[in-house]
């Protein structure tokens, strides 16, 4: 089955469009979304619309989405993301409020597992690390691991001889995941962020999983980051939010 594979998408409509736009384009049969469907961007409630509609979804919550319902403490956010938060907490429907709150931390499939930030902490802590990888593969009943939070194309492969390789996927570059005699060798993917991009690559970042071949595939896509910075501007939210999107930060 081929999987559209994204996170991230802090309430950016444009990027999300050129997304959309792609798994279309590449006849995806079902869509993972490993959280932060809003914050930080603002378009929070035409975002939420637009994902709670696809076909064969399965999602996760991010931290972001559960400060836009007031579910976690947001004074540990710094000021950008802050500010943002009551913004979207105030500029979210009824309807986009009761889907969101109605998304669960992790998501634990037969054929794979889907969280935010790590299985641990599913929804706030990094997975940047070959050793926090490490300290955390017990906690996966089934292999692949999707995540996001990071914002930046991740893969942590373990080899059949149990050694692990953090890869950082290119642009349409192929990760493989191993099957051992023993079963789905341990690998996680992080298709990077669709509507804030962290790597220094302002294009919208997204992958395709085929769970048959078990091939994972980043793409990056372009989008019109002017607009969405007009309408950060628009709103109110803080002119960082609008500068960083120019440069992949």
């Amino acid at each position: 089955m081929l999987y559209g594979v994204f996170a991230d998408v802090h309430a950016n409509l444009e990027a999300l469009a050129a997304v959309l736009d792609f798994f279309t384009a590449s006849r995806v049969e079902g869509h993972i979304c490993c959280g932060d469907v809003v914050g930080y961007g603002p378009d929070p409630d035409e975002c939420v619309a637009r994902v709670r509609a696809l076909k064969k979804l399965v999602i996760v919550c991010g931290n972001h989405d559960l400060a836009a319902i007031g579910r976690i403490d947001i004074d540990w956010f710094n000021h950008y993301a802050r500010t943002a938060a009551l913004w979207t907490r105030g500029a979210l429907s009824n309807e986009s409020r009761a889907y969101l709150e109605r998304l669960t931390a992790r998501c634990d499939r037969k054929d794979f597992t889907v969280v935010h930030g790590t299985p641990r902490r599913p929804a706030d802590e990094y997975l940047l690390s070959v050793a926090l990888f490490k300290n955390n593969m017990s906690r996966v009943g089934a292999w692949p691991l999707f995540c996001g939070h990071s914002h930046i194309p991740t893969s942590f492969h373990c080899t059949a001889g149990g050694k692990v390789e953090l890869i950082f996927p290119e642009d349409r570059q192929i990760v493989t995941g191993e099957i051992a005699p023993y079963g789905i060798v341990p690998v996680a993917y992080n298709p990077g962020s669709v509507g804030q991009p962290r790597d220094h690559d302002k294009r919208a970042a997204c992958a395709l999983w085929n769970s048959e071949a078990r091939t994972f595939r980043v793409h990056r896509l372009a989008y019109d980051v002017a607009v969405t910075q007009g309408k950060i501007r628009q709103v109110g939210l803080p002119e960082h939010l609008a500068l960083r999107l120019a440069c992949g930060q």
